[in-house]
């Protein structure tokens, strides 16, 4: 398998707030690993809003067990798993984490049929849940205006969905998998 074909997500939606995680633990899942910056919030950003702080309870509450994976620096990424309540993995070096460091987010107690990980990126997230074989929702990135930052892996995106095209996957059209059916 390719990069590319690795990279192709399992769900494909708007924001985290549009996964139906009620069909996620309906069809196994227990575990789920969000990147940060562009997915949860914009790039650099620490501030968790109301409604992510919502989202993470009503997860916990579901019984999905929630950590966060992230490249960024360690005084970026506590902040937010603070807020969140969830436990954290910065300065991960994504796409090239291994299952034993994303298991130990969840006391070794996670399988990799049973987690999904969700992230902005084709490359960053999907690449690396598609190579540690994970269940993968890719959501667009949160933008504020041109941030220099976020230029490559919106060009990195760009550049895959081209190369995923041949598969059905394009940008905007969005579409469920069968892990939230």
């Amino acid at each position: 398998m390719g990069i590319i074909t690795k990279s192709i997500p399992d769900s494909y939606l708007p924001s985290i707030y549009d996964i139906r995680y009620d069909k996620l633990i309906n069809n196994g899942i227990k575990y789920a690993v969000f990147d940060v910056d562009c997915t949860i919030l914009p790039f650099d950003d620490i501030n968790v809003t109301a409604e992510g702080k919502i989202l993470f309870n009503y997860l916990n509450n579901l019984g999905i067990k929630a950590a966060l994976c992230s490249s960024g620096f360690e005084s970026r990424v506590k902040p937010v798993a603070d807020t969140l309540g969830v436990n954290y993995m910065s300065g991960a070096g994504k796409p090239f984490v291994d299952f034993s460091r994303i298991n130990s987010l969840f006391d070794n107690q996670a399988e990799r049929e049973t987690t999904v990980y969700v992230g902005d990126s084709l490359y960053l997230d999907m690449y690396l849940a598609g190579r540690l074989r994970l269940n993968k929702i890719l959501v667009d990135m949160i933008v504020e205006g041109f941030n220099f930052k976020v230029f490559p892996n919106e060009t990195m995106n760009a550049a895959m969905f081209q190369g995923m095209e041949r598969y059905g996957v394009k940008p905007k059209q969005y579409y469920r998998g069968k892990i939230e059916r």
